[in-house]
């Protein structure tokens, strides 16, 4: 690779093409971005990818912003299901998403990207990322005007920033079956949240394997860098195995012979960093929700946002730093930090209450599956479920 010279032709480099790095991409060159954009990926595509693969239309609205709304296999989802100690809530707002297989949407959006004139080297490992542009992979080095971290969980460019792993770290285990007699109706994603010596929880979701009709099952557990002061289970040994196989046995089903995918994820937290000189991070290299785990609407939506503060960026590095509050004040950012605060009352000492609280009011569930969405409830009913929510948690036996 050789360094471009001039810098008003040095490149946006991306690490990373997921959801975040590619819609990143796609959108700077929909906005017109003046400097070449070059996407670094390690695997090839179509490349697998673990994931549940649950994709709210908030996120899908985005992709239909950027001419990016791909074609690919998906389960339409109309509603939500969770059950916990204190009942089973269902609610059905209409179309709220899809669940998809990331080997196929991120090689389309790989291909929207290719299309949109984005340079993608695949097969490249990124080494180092400086603060001053450089950018070192395994073959060769290149100079960036500014570097995006768009790398997930294992992030090369937030190493290179000597970040640590995050406040929130979660392990996911899951595996593919078939339907079984019992399970959620398959317009539904599905989640159980039963076991509270568990600081996560279980879900089914229906999904496409090569045309075939299966249910995405796992267990997801939160793993905070310490547990002082938040009420939250201390077990960090995950035993996701021997949990998840209980669960699963439970509905008639083994995980003997299965494929199993085990994966990390990366929760939001609101006083890690996302910039440093010319690096600045996205998607799961940022942080994602990290009380459901949810990341591909976020990684598309931060992903699009951070084109659009690129493009109007004028070069100077001392400017990128901007990107930091301008992220923590987005609609995303203010998302992000309210589901950061709000793990204590998800899975710990308020655990009760706040199930309580849902399980009494199905407005609650509706207007958080209307969220997912990207559609707000209307006042009233947001209101008088919030009213019957905190009746419920106050009341509570």
């Amino acid at each position: 690779m050789t360094a471009l010279r001039l810098d008003r032709d040095l490149p946006l480099v991306i690490a990373g093409g997921g959801p975040a790095g590619l819609s990143c991409a796609i959108a700077l060159r929909r906005l017109g971005a003046r400097r070449p954009v070059i996407v670094l990926e390690r695997a090839t595509f179509p490349r697998e990818k673990p994931c549940a693969g649950g994709l709210g239309d908030r996120g899908w609205a985005v992709l239909e912003q950027l001419g990016a709304a791909v074609d690919v296999p998906a389960v339409r989802v109309h509603g939500v299901s969770v059950v916990s100690q204190a009942g089973m809530g269902v609610a059905r707002p209409g179309h709220i998403g899809r669940v998809v297989r990331r080997i196929e949407l991120d090689a389309a959006l790989a291909d929207v990207a290719r299309a949109a004139g984005v340079e993608l080297r695949e097969g490249v490992k990124l080494l180092e990322a400086g603060a001053d542009g450089r950018v070192v992979t395994d073959q060769g080095e290149l100079q960036a005007a500014a570097i995006v971290g768009a790398d997930g969980v294992g992030s090369a460019v937030r190493r290179s920033m000597g970040l640590h792993a995050g406040l929130w770290r979660a392990m996911v285990l899951e595996v593919d079956t078939p339907p079984v007699p019992g399970d959620p109706d398959r317009e539904l994603i599905h989640f159980d949240a039963t076991d509270r010596d568990l600081a996560g929880y279980y879900w089914d979701f229906p999904t496409l394997v090569h045309g075939e009709p299966l249910v995405c099952r796992g267990i997801y557990l939160l793993r905070p860098r310490s547990t002082a002061g938040t009420g939250l289970p201390a077990d960090d040994s995950a035993e996701l195995d021997r949990r998840l196989g209980a669960w699963m046995a439970a509905k008639g089903l083994s995980l003997q012979g299965l494929k199993k995918k085990r994966y990390a994820e990366r929760g939001y937290a609101v006083k890690e960093a996302v910039v440093d000189g010319r690096r600045l991070l996205v998607g799961e290299a940022a942080g994602i929700d990290p009380i459901s785990g949810e990341g591909i609407a976020q990684a598309i939506e931060g992903g699009a946002r951070l084109a659009r503060f690129l493009t109007a960026w004028d070069g100077d590095p001392a400017r990128l730093r901007a990107w930091g509050p301008g992220l923590r004040r987005g609609r995303l950012g203010l998302d992000l930090r309210a589901r950061a605060a709000l793990v204590p009352w998800f899975y710990g000492r308020h655990r009760a209450a706040l199930e309580a609280g849902f399980a009494g009011s199905p407005d609650l569930l509706h207007a958080g599956a209307l969220h997912w969405a990207g559609r707000r409830a209307p006042l009233p009913a947001l209101a008088r479920g919030l009213l019957r929510g905190a009746w419920a948690a106050l009341t509570r036996r």
